[in-house]
């Protein structure tokens, strides 16, 4: 950073020259006598509440130089709508400088188009006003903003998910009472949900694994963290009222930079902890896809493109919510040329890929779109772009990169150790059920109904319908074994995060556990189709199997793309507060 030559206050220090905080904290309190309250005739002195501000605090990358690389261009000094920059007075911390925006006046649309019915109503203005204080904590730097001061920020600098990673290890379960977040799946479920004071997560049955969680709004345990009450709002920011005494909140933030440092989230939140969305505009991101694009086309990498990166998964992935067996063919479209794919493999893509024309770059990733259609020529899927279609994993001993949805996520790899550890505790029984092998072009109904044929301890279940107290129609399994096992099949495509799947086994469970008119019908029509299974019928469900066809190259589950995993233990442990034991068994496909 360029230091000036005037005094003190016009020095700005970098944060490694800075004294400890604590050392230049000192309180006042000020005690005002209002001589204009009179109570019962008697002068009654009163003490004066500090002014508190909401601070919305950025953490910024570490090894900052200069603070105006902070700024997004335009607002940096020479550009077109540069911020005033203000020292800091003896009153502000040192080195604390400030960046304020000349408010920007404009007449909303509305304002214009119905001025004509209304006159004088286009004389109405909107402000848009900017404050941002980059304040040095121990040896980082905070950015502090006020009005739309967010948005003059350059986000590659600001270190994402500071907040949530604070709330993670200072958040109970009980503390947070807002949270918003999206289902990483094709179901795309987004969600804001606002929770009593005092209510456990678990208790509303809300699991905030498997979710893209960007806020969660709450009470932070106020052990080690000084003069700090009230609510706070953790994203990428970690929003709170303080006074306006810069000391005290340089003394608040670099007690939460330890905590963020110095400590582990809890169980609850391991998960928000150690996943961090990345911004189209990161360089990570660019590398990425450049990785990427040459993978797919089986080019050579190239410098920039991620190369120190060792590649764990990549996968031809149609979307979640494509039920792959009523697919007959998908098209590739590029360049108004389209080619049909009848074999869904990565192989099969990159000879499609070939044929519309792609060569070479990055673009292709998006301007390539595919569709998928059935038999009869339905579509059976929209026509998104190839990123959508694809399943990439890379990493090293620390991180790792996915790219799923066509959104590129960073999740610490510390977090997929203990994933695998966790997922190696479930059960598998492929040699217990011995279920049958399948081609690569049978359909699902298909296989369960030999399957059933095939085996006399298995009873098909497959669109059997059964129904809940609510009028609900749901299936029950795919197969019931005679043993107890209730049996969900699904082919493994190398596409799904396998999310229906999971989430029919646990909801099935607890529906035959928990609605009584659920398990009479389940019973009943059981009872229809084999007396010999009515005992398992009539038992409390104790097993449930995931039963996935899958070929023998593969470890089930652990090279499952991570946000299947993460989502099958996510269920698995709602089958065990159930008291159901999860399993899972591999269909074998051979050709």
């Amino acid at each position: 950073m360029k230091q000036s030559t005037g005094p003190r206050s016009q020095r700005p220090k970098t944060p490694s020259q800075l004294q400890p905080v604590h050392s230049r904290i000192r309180t006042v309190n000020v005690r005002v006598v209002l001589e204009d309250e009179l109570v019962n005739g008697g002068n009654v002195a009163v003490d004066k509440q500090p002014a508190k501000l909401r601070f919305n605090c950025y953490l910024l990358r570490d090894g900052l130089q200069n603070v105006e690389t902070a700024l997004r261009a335009k607002y940096r000094p020479s550009g077109k709508s540069a911020l005033q920059r203000i020292e800091g007075s003896l009153g502000a911390p040192g080195g604390a400088i400030a960046y304020l925006g000349t408010p920007t006046e404009r007449t909303p649309k509305w304002a214009e188009e119905l001025d004509a019915l209304f006159p004088g109503v286009a004389q109405i203005t909107n402000k848009s006003n900017r404050l941002i204080i980059f304040l040095p904590v121990a040896t980082r730097w905070f950015a502090i903003c006020f009005g739309y001061g967010s948005g003059a920020l350059e986000w590659e600098v600001v270190e994402g998910n500071f907040g949530l990673r604070l709330a993670a290890r200072r958040f109970q379960p009980d503390d947070v009472t807002e949270f918003r977040s999206r289902r990483i799946d094709a179901s795309a479920r987004t969600q804001s949900v606002q929770v009593p004071v005092g209510t456990d997560l678990k208790e509303m049955g809300v699991e905030l694994e498997g979710e893209f969680v960007r806020k969660l709004s709450g009470r932070l345990e106020s052990q080690g963290i000084d003069d700090l009450s009230g609510a706070v709002v953790a994203g990428d920011s970690i929003a709170f009222k303080a006074g306006t005494d810069l000391h005290a909140v340089q003394t608040v933030l670099q007690q939460m930079l330890i905590s963020v440092t110095d400590s582990s989230a809890r169980e609850e939140f391991q998960f928000v902890d150690s996943l961090e969305p990345l911004r189209t505009s990161e360089q990570i991101t660019k590398d990425l896809d450049a990785r990427l694009a040459n993978e797919v086309l089986e080019h050579e990498l190239e410098d920039g493109s991620a190369t120190h990166l060792s590649k764990q998964v990549l996968e031809f992935a149609p979307p979640d919510d494509v039920r792959i067996d009523e697919v007959e063919e998908i098209t590739v479209n590029f360049s108004g040329k389209a080619v049909t794919m009848t074999e869904f493999t990565l192989s099969a893509l990159r000879s499609a890929l070939t044929e519309v024309g792609v060569r070479r770059g990055v673009s292709y990733l998006k301007s390539v779109r595919l569709i998928a259609r059935s038999a009869d020529g339905d579509e059976r899927s929209q026509l998104l772009p190839l990123r959508n279609w694809l399943i990439f994993e890379v990493g090293d001993a620390t991180v790792r990169y996915v790219l799923t949805l066509g959104r590129w996520f960073r999740l610490q790899e510390a977090y997929t150790t203990k994933l695998n550890a966790d997922l190696k505790k479930i059960d598998d029984v492929s040699n217990v059920l011995n279920l049958p092998d399948t081609t690569p072009k049978e359909y699902e109904g298909v296989y369960n109904a030999r399957a059933a044929e095939e085996r006399s301890e298995l009873l098909l279940m497959d669109t059997v319908p059964v129904m809940t107290e609510d009028g609900t129609i749901v299936e029950a399994c795919d197969l019931l074994h005679i043993d107890g096992h209730l049996i969900h099949v699904k082919r493994y495509n190398g596409s799904q995060t396998l999310s229906h799947l999971f989430s029919q086994g646990a909801v099935s469970a607890e529906l035959l556990n928990e609605d009584p008119a659920m398990k009479a019908d389940f019973v009943r029509q059981i009872s229809l189709r084999d007396l010999a299974f009515e005992a398992t019928a009539t038992a409390a469900p104790v097993t449930v199997t995931y039963a996935i066809a899958i070929k023998d190259s593969y470890d089930l589950p652990l090279d499952l793309p991570t946000f299947s995993k993460v989502n099958l233990r996510d269920f698995a442990k709602r089958l065990r507060r159930m008291k159901v034991r999860p399993t899972v068994a591999r269909i074998r496909v051979i050709s």
